[in-house]
């Protein structure tokens, strides 16, 4: 996508997008992240009379106008750290640079939830859906905090989580802090033996991981990923749900 700020004022951001059919988009992006206003002659007015490739197109213009928005304005929160390339890169090289020692203590917890999520009270192989771990990193790309990871589950029809005290709860993540948060969000996975051993071989695979979301936020804003981004595994998760997928959306197409 082609993309141009045209200029700001007190509330908001205006960007100008041509999308991949050379379709120019002009979007107004709030400060807070909110889209303003999108104007695209070129598509139906409103959501209901658009087709899923209509509204997909619209809703990747919406999402590339905020991140030019945020690149343009690093100091704003427009749009949340982990959806911004250069930021999961940061999470990245804490992943690569973290000792195997600390790696290995620190993330003991999510490898088994990953591996073997029956061993938790309450939650079984079927009813596993993901794990999250989140993990804090400093203004110095260093891992500076690794919460207790939980897993989603159903139970009696019901989603329910582990570990609901987490002390996630506890850290301070508010507006202006310099850490960032990142989070690991993966599906139960059988390695195959000798694949991703742990420690070292799971410490590659969560930064293979991190580069899948990275790949999936090019995607998500309708642009293909660069390398080395693009060589990720397709079948190696990343991002839960993007524009892509249809799911993303509340309407039925």
């Amino acid at each position: 996508m082609e993309v141009e700020i045209l200029g700001q004022n007190d509330t908001e951001v205006g960007v100008e997008i041509f999308d991949g059919r050379q379709i120019g988009h002009v979007v107004h992006v709030g400060w807070d992240g909110e889209i303003k206003k999108h104007y695209a002659d070129d598509y139906p007015k409103y959501r209901e009379g658009r087709t899923f490739e209509q509204q997909r197109i619209m809703t990747q213009v919406e999402a590339r106008a905020k991140l030019a928005a945020q690149r343009e304005f690093p100091e704003a929160e427009i749009v949340n750290p982990e959806w911004i390339p250069e930021e999961v890169e940061r999470g990245i090289e804490a992943l690569q640079t973290m000792h195997v020692d600390d790696f290995a203590e620190q993330f003991e917890t999510c490898y088994e939830m990953v591996t073997a999520p029956e061993r938790f009270e309450d939650v079984t192989e079927e009813t596993a859906q993901i794990i999250t771990q989140p993990y804090i990193v400093d203004e110095d790309n260093d891992i500076e905090f690794v919460p207790t990871p939980i897993i989603q589950y159903r139970k009696d029809g019901e989603v329910q989580t582990t570990h609901r005290d987490s002390r996630m709860s506890k850290y301070d993540t508010s507006p202006g802090y310099p850490a960032k948060k990142f989070t690991i969000t993966l599906p139960p996975m059988e390695f195959r033996e000798g694949d991703y051993e742990f420690p070292d071989g799971f410490q590659v695979f969560l930064v293979e991981h991190m580069m899948a979301k990275i790949r999936d936020i090019y995607r998500h804003v309708g642009e293909e990923p660069p390398e080395p981004y693009a060589d990720i595994d397709e079948e190696l998760p990343g991002k839960l749900l993007t524009t892509e997928d249809k799911e993303y959306y509340d309407d039925d197409f």
